[in-house]
Order: C-alpha cells, then structure tokens, then sequence
C-alpha cells in the first residue's frame, strides 16, 4: 500500500508540482505578495488599534480615555491603514513587475514602475474635484477648493485581479518589445540609470494604447470601470473559495507536495495569498463601518489554526517527540520545540524525518484538515471571531489568533486546544514509528 501512494507521488503528483513551482507567473504573483508583506501587516493593526473592543460601556473592557480619543482623533490616525492595506494593489503589482522583469532579466526596477503605470491607467481616473465644507478641514483647504483627486476605489483589494493580470500582460509587453529591439537604445557613454529610463519610453507608450483602447471601450460599452468588471467575472470564484471544500482541497495538496518534500506553501502560495488578501481585505472594510464580517479564510487563518508549528501542524508532533522514549525522536523534539512554536519545521520535517515517512503521513496530512474544518465551523457560527488583522506567520499560533481577530479570546483558546488534539492524534502514530526505528536498529545489529 505504502508503495503504492509514493509510486503515485512520483509519477503523478511530483511532474505537476515541479512544473506549478516553476511557473513564472505564479512565483511573481507569490513575490508581489511577500514584498507587500511589511505594509499590509502595519496598515492591520493600525486598524486593529483603532477599532480595539474598549469603546462599549456595556464591555468590561471599556476604557474611557480609550473611547473619547478615538471620538476625537480617529479620522487622522486612519491615514497609516489608507495608504498601506487601503492601496495595497500598488504595492503588489509593482512587486510583481519587479520579480517577472527579473526572471526575464530585464530591469527589475523599471519593470517594477511599468507595472504600476499599467494599473494605475486602469483603475485609477484622476480629475479636479471641488471640496465640499464637510471634508475641506479634512485636506485642510479653503470649502469648495477644486484639487486633483485619483479614485482608490480599486486601490484595495476591489482591485487585485486587475493589478496582476495588467501587471503581468505589461512586462510581457516589454519583454516582446525588448526582444523585437523595438526599443530606443542609447550609447554605452550615457550614465546606465539615464539609458534604462530611455529604454522604457516606448513599451511605455505601447501599454498607453493598449491599456487607454481596452478602458474606453469597457467604459463606453458597459458603462463600468475595468476593475468593476472583473470583480463581476470573478465574484462567483471568490465566494466559492472561502469554502470548506476549498480549505481541505488547498490543505490537502500542500501537504502532499510537503509530504513529497516539496515547499508546498510556497508553490501554491500565489493561490492562497490571492484568497486571504481578499478576503481580510473584505473583512477589514466590513470592521472600519461597524458591518457584519463575512469571510473565514482570511488572513492568517491557516497559521492561527491549521498550521501550528508549520505545516502538519507539527508543534503537536513536537510536544510529543518531547515525551518520547526513542533517543533519536527525543532529541530531534528537543531541537525541534522551540522554533515550532513560532512555526518554523523545517528541523523536524527533515531531521524526524516527516518527509516521504509513510508512519507520519496519515496524521501529517489529516490533522490540519481536521483543525482547520473545526475553525472554519466554529468561525461560521460566530462562535469565534472573523480574522480581521495580518500577523507575522512566525507568530505563535494562538498569540496569533488572538491579535488576528481583535482580541477574540474564544479564538486562542480554540488554538491551544487543536494543539493539544494534534499531540494527543500525534502520539499513536509516533509509537508506531518509534517501533519501526527499533526494528530497523535490531535486524543492523
């Protein structure tokens, strides 16, 4: 049976991966996101501090002083989240020209700003708009002072489709441009930051009258923006993914391509990050108005409940290496405990091993699937809070959950007790090996 599942990794499972891994598109998108890692997570609890559960009297958190600074100063200390989660497409479109100009060995930088100019051509109208008196304090200008003002409407996640589809289609505008020598190329003498900026100027003009002819169109046509329209198209796919089935399937091929000893997170990072960007983002809107929060699969819902010391929610198995009789796992746990509480597994995936071990696998793949089916359940039914902030993945996972969800303190209690069940599933399976290995020591003998 054994033999069976790993002949079929290798055969089936390894070819695809290594091709999905390989994939310069998707390894972009993944580094457009982990570059707008710093931003997204600051612009998140800067939400988070504003909106803490201290205003209610009725709370026996409620802070007075707390309450009456947020009355007064609120609008102004929201600008941090307006210009990092609230333009978070900016940032991830230019990562991703950035990482795809690079693979093409084009200028990263250039090919970073051309991205962004793409988007910004799309999504982002600007006119002169007359101040009305109730907001003119607020851009601290005389009441109706006309002042150019660009639409962010789809600077957020509304516009994410839009930035890595155009950002993607205009670094391959420039590398056929590039390729065609249809570009303007100036002597070896002139200093390089003047002959790179020179060599944009016509794939910028190019994506002028690509991306302007595509916007009129839908603009005169359908009477929407270009991001309205995606959303439209892509609205169905975003409710069918925060789904349970969705979770498991994600889950499931992660940790097969883990289990294969392939970094499965990363190589289907670009899916997830897309879904859980979204999704906070949603959920975060939904916090800034006082509306019901929606979306499960958020943020850091997999680090929070599902990946607990790393995929395979290993920091069970460690606590449970801990304990161990067996030499060998003992002292693989001891090395291997602390840096799975900050979610680091790397250790006790290779140094158990995890990887390709048919003992560990059932658990190893199952028990995050299990604890992710009861978080998602449980979040549904509003029993625990919503994710609503972005947290460092190295946060211990029920600190996490705690930070992630404003303070739910039902969430970091469901955190340490999936912990506890995943050592408590860990342990026969661990007995199991522990016996193997001392078989194996008694036939060297």
């Amino acid at each position: 049976m054994n033999d069976k599942i790993m002949s079929f990794i290798e055969e089936k499972v390894l070819p695809i991966a290594g091709k999905v891994a390989s994939n310069r598109y998707l390894n972009a998108i993944r580094d457009g996101f982990v570059f707008a890692v710093p931003f997204l997570i600051v612009g998140s609890f800067i939400l988070l501090i504003l909106n803490l559960p201290l205003t209610d009297k009725n709370n026996f958190l409620y802070l007075e002083w707390y309450a009456n600074l947020m009355a007064k100063y609120r609008a102004d200390l929201i600008q941090p989240f307006n210009v990092s989660m609230g333009i978070m497409c900016m940032f991830i479109v230019y990562g991703i020209g950035y990482s795809l100009a690079g693979h093409y060995q084009l200028n990263s930088i250039t090919g970073g700003f051309l991205s962004l100019f793409g988007f910004l051509l799309v999504s982002a109208k600007v006119e002169y708009v007359p101040i009305v008196e109730s907001v003119s304090k607020s851009f601290l200008v005389a009441p109706n002072t006309s002042i150019p003002v660009m639409d962010a409407r789809f600077m957020d996640a509304k516009g994410l489709f839009v930035a890595i589809i155009f950002g993607i289609i205009s670094i391959e505008i420039f590398r056929f441009l590039v390729k065609k020598k249809l570009i303007i190329t100036l002597p070896e003498s002139v200093p390089p930051a003047i002959a790179k900026s020179f060599e944009l100027l016509i794939p910028v003009v190019v994506v002028i009258v690509i991306f302007q002819t595509i916007n009129i169109i839908i603009q005169k046509s359908l009477l929407l923006m270009l991001p309205d329209l995606f959303m439209k198209i892509f609205e169905p796919l975003l409710h069918i993914s925060d789904s349970l089935p969705s979770i498991i399937l994600i889950l499931f091929l992660v940790h097969l391509l883990w289990f294969a000893g392939l970094h499965g997170t990363n190589i289907l990072g670009a899916i997830v990050s897309s879904i859980t960007a979204y999704n906070i983002a949603v959920n975060q809107t939904a916090l800034q108005a006082g509306e019901a929060i929606t979306k499960v699969w958020a943020g850091g819902f997999f680090d929070c409940y599902a990946l607990m010391g790393g995929v395979g929610t290993t920091l069970g198995l460690a606590i449970a290496m801990v304990r161990s009789k067996n030499e060998h796992i003992k002292s693989i746990g001891k090395i291997s405990i602390v840096p799975a509480i900050f979610n680091i597994n790397e250790p006790i995936m290779f140094g158990t091993p995890v990887v390709m071990n048919p003992v560990l696998m059932i658990p190893f793949i199952f028990v995050p699937i299990i604890n992710a089916s009861v978080a998602f359940i449980l979040t549904k039914l509003n029993i625990i809070g919503h994710i609503v902030a972005s947290v460092p993945w190295t946060t211990p996972g029920p600190l996490g959950a705690l930070l992630a969800t404003n303070f739910n303190f039902g969430s970091m209690i469901l955190s340490l007790v999936l912990i506890f069940t995943s050592y408590l599933v860990y342990i026969p399976f661990l007995k199991a090996y522990e016996i193997s290995l001392e078989r194996e020591e008694a036939n060297n003998k």
